[in-house]
C-alpha cells in the first residue's frame, strides 16, 4: 500500500509539473526557405513533407504522429519548426498554443479523398456529385462555415438526412484538427467529414468513420478494409500508382508554424492549471466518455486474450513435452516465430493480411493475435515449471492409485503452478500494457482516447498522465488477482 500511495504521489507531482509548464525554446524566424537551413524541422510521419525534408541535407527532420507532439515539441524546444498545411490549424487554435504562421510557400497542391483502384463506380459518383455541389452553392457554404470562422470547434454540424441500412460507406482517417476533421463527442465533424456526410446521403449509404494512424490508412484502403481514405491527401504520381484519386475537392499551400512566447495566453497558478486542465481534457464535450470507451476496449481485449491465450499455452506446452516429434516439432516451429516477430507486426499482418477477408472485427482481431503472442510466450513458462517438479513426486501419486491424469491435476499442477505464477503474472501485466498498440487497426482503446483527447486540447501532458494512473492501478490489481487466486486453490 505504502508503494501505491508513494506511486500516486509521483504521479501527481508530474502532473502538477506538466499543467504549468516547462517551455525552453528559441525565437526562429523564416522568410524564405532558405532560412529554414540549420534548423529542426517537425513533419507528420509518413507525409509528403516527411519525405520532401528528409531530402534536404541542410535540415534536421523530427517526425510525430499527430499534431499535439509536434506542438509539444516546439515548446519545449525539440523542434524548431512545423512545416504542414496552410489550413492544418485554425487561427483560435494558433493563438492558444502560442504558434504563428511564419511563411507560406510558393508551391500549391490539390486534395482529394482516395479510394481503391477497382472502386471506379463509387469515383465517378463521387465526382459527379462534387460537380453538383460545386454548381448549386452547397460547396462555398461548406467551406465558409469551416474556413470563415476563427474557432471551427465551435461550428455544429448541419443537419444531414443519412439512410441507416444498406452498405456502408466505410471512411479512415488520419486526420484529428480543426477545421479539417476532428471528433466532437460521438460525432467526426469538420471540413472533409461534412463533405463525406453529404457525399453518403447522396449516395443513400450510411457512413463508418475510423481513425487510424497516418501511416496505416493506405494499408486499410488496399486491404479493402475501407471505402475512402481522407486525410487532406494531396496527389502525387507515387500515390496515383496504388489508389484512385477523387476531383480535387480543395487545395493549398504548404506553411511553416513557429512557436512564439510573446504571444499573450492566460496563466495561471499551478491549482487553477490544474483545474483547467480537468476541465478542458475531461469535462468539455463530454471528453471523459472517451476513456470510459476505451478502458473498456482494453478490459475486453486483456481478459480474453488472456484467457484464450493461457488455454492456448497450456496446448502449445502439452505438444511441446509430447513423446510424439512431429508435436513437438511444430509447437517449436511455433514458438520460435511468435516470438521472433514484433508483437505491433502480427497485429498489423493478422488484421491488414491473414484475417483481412474474413469480416472478423477488430477487436476480435486483436483478440487472436495478443492471445497467439501470450501463448507462445507462457507455454514455455508452464513447461519449465512442470519439468521443475520432481519427477518422484508424480511416480508415488501413480503409487497411491491415481492414474497419471489425477497424478498431474492433484500432485503436479499445484507446485508448478506456485513456480510459475510470477512469471505468469508478469507477463499477463505485460499483455494488458502492450494492448496500448491496438490503435494501430482502429481500435480507439485506453491510448487512442488519450490521442482524441490531445487532439481536441492540445494538452500533451494530462490525458497521458490520466490514462498512465489507470493503466498503473489496473496493472497491480491484475497482480494482485492473480497471486489472490493462486494462494486461493492453494488452501
Amino acid at each position: 500500500m505504502n508503494k501505491l500511495r508513494l506511486c500516486f504521489s509521483t504521479l501527481l507531482v508530474l502532473l502538477l509539473v506538466g499543467c504549468t509548464g516547462n517551455q525552453v525554446t528559441k525565437m526562429v524566424e523564416i522568410n524564405s526557405e532558405d532560412d529554414v537551413s540549420g534548423l529542426t524541422v517537425a513533419v507528420q510521419a509518413g507525409s509528403i513533407y516527411d519525405f520532401q525534408m528528409s531530402e534536404r541535407a541542410d535540415v534536421q527532420v523530427v517526425r510525430y504522429n499527430n499534431p499535439p507532439d509536434i506542438v509539444a515539441a516546439l515548446k519545449s524546444g525539440q523542434a524548431d519548426v512545423y512545416k504542414d498545411d496552410e489550413i492544418a490549424m485554425s487561427p483560435g487554435s494558433l493563438r492558444r498554443n502560442q504558434l504563428r504562421q511564419e511563411y507560406i510557400c510558393d508551391e500549391k497542391y490539390d486534395v482529394a479523398y482516395a479510394f481503391r483502384k477497382e472502386d471506379v463506380a463509387t469515383v465517378n459518383q463521387f465526382n459527379t456529385f462534387l460537380d453538383e455541389i460545386q454548381a448549386n452553392g452547397i460547396y462555398d457554404e461548406v467551406h465558409r462555415r469551416w474556413y470563415e470562422t476563427e474557432e471551427p470547434d465551435s461550428v455544429l454540424l448541419p443537419e444531414i438526412e443519412m439512410v441507416k441500412e444498406g452498405q456502408p460507406l466505410r471512411v479512415v482517417t488520419g486526420l484529428v484538427m480543426a477545421p479539417l476533421c476532428f471528433r466532437k463527442g460521438e460525432i467526426w465533424t469538420g471540413f472533409e467529414m461534412e463533405l463525406l456526410y453529404r457525399f453518403a446521403a447522396y449516395a443513400k449509404r450510411p457512413m463508418e468513420v475510423n481513425y487510424l494512424e497516418p501511416s496505416s490508412g493506405s494499408a486499410a484502403l488496399l486491404s479493402g478494409l475501407a471505402d475512402v481514405w481522407s486525410s487532406c491527401l494531396f496527389i502525387t504520381p507515387e500515390r496515383e500508382e496504388k489508389v484512385l484519386f477523387s476531383k480535387p475537392y480543395n487545395a493549398c499551400h504548404p506553411a511553416y508554424f513557429v512557436y512564439d512566447k510573446n504571444i499573450e495566453v492566460s496563466t495561471a497558478g499551478i491549482w487553477d492549471s490544474l483545474k483547467d486542465s480537468f476541465q478542458r481534457n475531461l469535462i468539455d464535450e463530454d471528453r471523459w466518455l472517451f476513456l470510459v470507451d476505451g478502458l473498456w476496449e482494453t478490459l475486453i481485449i486483456s481478459v480474453f486474450s488472456l484467457l484464450l491465450g493461457t488455454l492456448l499455452a497450456g496446448f502449445v506446452c502439452w505438444m511441446r513435452m509430447s513423446r510424439f516429434r512431429w508435436l513437438n516439432m511444430v509447437a517449436i516451429a511455433y514458438i520460435d516465430i511468435l516470438r521472433g516477430v514484433p508483437l505491433l507486426v502480427i497485429l498489423m499482418l493478422m488484421f491488414y493480411v491473414v484475417l483481412a477477408g474474413t469480416g472478423l472485427s477488430a477487436t476480435f482481431v486483436a483478440i487472436i493475435s495478443f492471445a497467439l503472442v501470450f501463448a507462445a510466450y507462457v507455454s514455455e513458462m508452464f513447461r519449465s515449471a512442470i519439468n521443475g517438479v520432481n519427477k518422484g513426486q508424480s511416480e508415488a501419486g501413480v503409487a497411491l492409485g491415481f492414474t497419471p491424469l489425477q497424478t498431474f491435476i492433484y500432485v503436479v499442477l499445484p507446485q508448478a503452478a506456485k513456480a510459475v505464477m510470477p512469471v505468469y503474472k508478469g507477463e499477463a501485466v505485460s499483455l494488458f500494457k502492450n494492448t496500448s498498440i491496438v490503435g494501430y487497426i482502429a481500435i480507439q482503446d485506453l491510448t487512442k482516447a488519450s490521442d482524441l483527447i490531445r487532439s481536441r486540447t492540445f494538452d500533451a501532458f494530462f490525458p497521458l498522465i490520466v490514462i498512465s494512473i489507470i493503466y498503473f492501478v489496473l496493472a497491480w490489481l491484475l497482480g494482485k488477482f492473480l497471486e489472490r487466486t493462486v494462494k486461493t486453490k492453494q488452501s
